[in-house]
């Protein structure tokens, strides 16, 4: 779940050499590339399990379907409040061009969890696209402060030498 939000909103690149959620897991028809209508018609009959909620939201956000990911991911935290699944939710919300909301979920994700890295390096994000480098500088800093050799280490000391920091 954190690669893909990772993946997502710092590395987003059409036709990455990375897995997609579809070959680490089962097929499922309702999965398959139908569209938007079959998209709707699979989250009409969702399953009711966290254990199976979470990786069909995770191959919809890999598939770029983030509206169908969001939602999926919306009714897992139904069930079970975790802070990976919520900084995936944001993920989402970000992607969908709702940054406020996103925000929101990753500092939800940091309440349950203050030392999510992932959370903080998602809010970095957002505020770097929202020009507030000031934000984005604290929380590009507690990100690198919380996993200084994470997957995301990198591309965060990018955003800072470009905010110039």
């Amino acid at each position: 779940m954190l690669i893909i939000a990772v993946a997502y909103l710092a590395y987003h690149l059409p036709g990455a050499d990375s897995p997609t959620a579809q070959e680490e897991m089962p097929f499922h028809p309702e999965l398959s590339a139908g569209g938007m209508n079959d998209a709707m018609n699979a989250l009409a009959n969702l399953p009711e399990d966290f254990e199976t909620l979470v990786p069909m939201g995770n191959t919809f956000m890999d598939q770029g379907s983030f509206a169908v990911a969001a939602e999926i991911y919306k009714r897992a935290l139904a069930i079970n409040d975790v802070p990976d699944v919520r900084v995936d939710y944001g993920a989402c919300l970000n992607a969908m061009g709702l940054p406020l909301r996103a925000i929101q979920e990753f500092q939800h994700a940091r309440s349950s969890d203050p030392n999510h890295a992932i959370a903080c390096f998602n809010l970095g994000i957002v505020y770097f696209s929202q020009q507030q480098q000031d934000s984005a500088r604290t929380y590009f800093n507690k990100y690198l402060e919380l996993d200084p050799t994470g997957q995301a280490a990198e591309a965060t000391r990018e955003y800072l030498k470009e905010i110039g920091s």
